[in-house]
């Protein structure tokens, strides 16, 4: 069964990285530790192969939304200003159980030290996989 956990924040985050345009709030040290804790976790998944895939996301300034209008694409920057959240990176990971996925996603919510979301991959036919 495949799941994607995803993990939110706002552009504050990037900066507590240092990977935004601000200060880094944290130390080069906690920096360190935090990619050294993360990389990890996705080498004890790719190990065991549940990891899928995953990646963290660009800083949110970076971010573009785009639409269909007349038939013609249309682009606009953004999130927009009043956005207080928005994805910062995401994992497809394909377990045994939902009781593993809830497992992994728990870890994975204690690195980034927030909550993540956790939901099913459909197949192409709006089925669970």
């Amino acid at each position: 069964m495949k799941y994607m956990i995803m993990t939110f924040g706002d552009s504050s985050d990037w900066d507590t990285l240092g990977l935004g345009g601000g200060d880094a709030t944290w130390s080069e040290e906690e920096v360190a530790a935090h990619f050294q804790a993360m990389g990890e976790f996705y080498g004890e998944l790719n190990a065991s192969g549940e990891m899928v895939t995953g990646f963290g996301l660009a800083d949110p300034s970076h971010t573009m939304t785009v639409e269909i209008v007349d038939g013609r694409p249309v682009t606009s920057d953004g999130p927009y200003a009043e956005t207080k959240e928005v994805l910062a990176g995401f994992g497809i990971i394909d377990v045994a159980s939902h009781d593993r996925a809830v497992e992994l996603a728990a870890r994975f919510s204690a690195l980034v030290r927030t909550r993540v979301e956790l939901r099913p991959v459909m197949d192409s036919g709006g089925q669970d996989m």
